[in-house]
């Protein structure tokens, strides 16, 4: 590969959600990072559609709180059978929650997009390289160099990087450089997704934005409510459906006839999806790494997909300001998958249930009785091992975001970085007695002096909680000295993290 131009400390191949979340929260951390994807404008139709309250708490710190106002909140998620009787839901609007923030929301990605481009157009640290695709990667021992060509002029040129994440979707350029595997957990399906916006109020709909999937049809159909007024249908395919009968339109217009006239509508979208429940076997290989659709997959039916995306984005995040400046070693980067790879299998293992149950049931007779509904609230896993305290039942859990006693969110006032919150009894004098080490990892102490940190404390039963960037409880204290001892561990699994990686955080919580 010819010697590369441009110098970058990371190379962020794909710019969708879990791509853009990255490479702005490297910039801003004054990483200098490469943007690279093979389309020139953002996507002008909405692919991910759903966030959950942790997702809007990591957008608030991108800065997209002034976005929420153009999302729409989210009704009842219900699981019909052939006949409309719920047989499992799930609550989708609790309103504010222990994030600070809605339960679920549904937005426009191509807005989310727009925004997010736009900072890193702004970002001195950032460049952006859109309507380029990568041609090649050489993983070499000092750096990684990466052969780009320009779609429009068919111009090459090489860049190099310290690191590369492939943010890059299912198809993953970086995944397959990589060399990772998929495991697979046998929830293959086909998906015709057609997107609408009404000229009528359709009667057969449901109200107040809820949501359904009626299941033990031949096709089963999911609807939901998008942003900007649009409306989402989509069928699952049986194995023997001929994928070319349903992408003909006279049978997307039938598909549509319970609920609207094709004179009542115009079709934004109609794409045929193949949906996997896959994990890749490896997320990193010395330099490369991989995030979002890249390492993992799952049916849609948790909206979680994008969800998990940002979450690897994050976490990064934090770790590679780190590597890159010097501040910690490169093995520290082992903790992404040892992390956040058992943390979401739980996501795709869910997901996979729900879409095989959903398949199931085409093969049950509707005159059976229906079990009892079910309700659910939201998934919280456990974090797998890596860079927690051990000794503590919160670490690896994700904190809340309760409000100073001004009103102010937690993490805008601690931004993207560590958090030491606490009673001024259990701080103590730490900014005095730790001051170096807080000043070293760029730790926010913050005093818990409004009813609402005090409620979060009591509900722990602690007296102070450290908590990452990533918004994950690392450890918990009771006293001064604890506190102290705390922040002595995280220096030392930061310094050392392989032994972090030995480490169970579930046994330890």
């Amino acid at each position: 590969m010819s010697d590369s131009s441009r110098h970058f400390d990371v190379a962020v191949v794909g710019c969708g959600t879990t791509g853009l979340t990255l490479a702005h929260l490297l910039a801003s951390a004054g990483v200098r990072v490469a943007v690279i994807d093979r389309w020139r404008l953002p996507v002008s139709f909405p692919r991910a559609t759903h966030l959950d309250d942790e997702t809007m708490r990591i957008f608030q710190t991108l800065g997209l709180t002034h976005m929420e106002s153009r999302y729409i909140g989210v009704g009842t998620y219900r699981f019909l059978d052939p006949d409309g009787r719920a047989v499992m839901e799930f609550d989708m609007h609790r309103g504010k929650t222990e994030q600070g923030w809605n339960s679920d929301y549904m937005f426009h990605q191509p807005d989310w997009e727009s925004v997010m481009r736009g900072f890193i157009q702004e970002s001195d640290s950032a460049s952006a390289y859109y309507g380029w695709q990568v041609l090649a990667i050489e993983d070499a021992d000092d750096v990684a160099r990466l052969l780009l060509r320009d779609a429009s002029s068919g111009v090459e040129t090489g860049i190099s990087a310290s690191y590369v994440v492939g943010c890059d979707g299912a198809n993953s350029v970086v995944r397959s450089v990589l060399g990772s595997e998929h495991v697979d957990y046998a929830a293959t399906h086909r998906s015709l997704i057609v997107d609408i916006e009404p000229f009528v109020t359709s009667p057969g709909l449901p109200p107040n934005l809820d949501t359904f999937i009626q299941a033990g049809l031949r096709n089963p159909v999911t609807f939901l409510y998008l942003s900007r007024g649009m409306l989402r249908f989509e069928w699952l395919l049986r194995p023997e459906d001929d994928t070319r009968e349903f992408e003909r339109l006279d049978r997307i217009y039938g598909l549509l006839e319970p609920w609207f006239r094709p004179s009542e509508y115009r079709i934004a979208r109609a794409d045929m999806y193949r949906w996997q429940a896959v994990v890749a076997d490896r997320w990193r290989s010395h330099r490369l790494f991989i995030a979002g659709d890249a390492a993992h997959e799952m049916p849609p039916h948790l909206g979680q997909g994008m969800c998990s995306g940002v979450r690897d984005a994050t976490n990064l995040a934090w770790k590679l300001p780190l590597v890159v400046r010097g501040e910690a070693p490169p093995e520290l980067l082992d903790t992404y998958e040892s992390e956040r790879k058992p943390h979401m299998t739980v996501f795709v293992e869910t997901a996979a249930k729900m879409a095989n149950q959903i398949e199931d049931m085409v093969e049950v007779p509707a005159h059976l009785e229906p079990p009892p509904v079910e309700e659910r609230g939201p998934l919280r896993p456990l974090m797998g091992p890596g860079v927690f305290a051990a000794g503590g039942r919160w670490a690896g859990t994700l904190s809340e975001q309760p409000r100073l006693a001004d009103g102010t969110l937690l993490d805008d006032v601690v931004g993207f970085r560590f958090a030491l919150v606490g009673t001024d009894s259990v701080l103590g004098d730490v900014r005095d007695t730790a001051g170096p080490s807080l000043r070293r990892f760029g730790i926010q102490v913050v005093s818990a002096s409004s009813d609402e940190f005090a409620a979060w404390l009591s509900r722990l039963g602690v007296g102070a909680v450290l908590i990452r960037p990533d918004r994950y409880v690392f450890g918990t204290a009771n006293s001064p000295a604890e506190v102290r001892a705390l922040i002595s561990r995280l220096e030392a699994l930061i310094q050392e993290p392989q032994a972090a990686l030995f480490a169970d955080v579930d046994s330890a919580t």
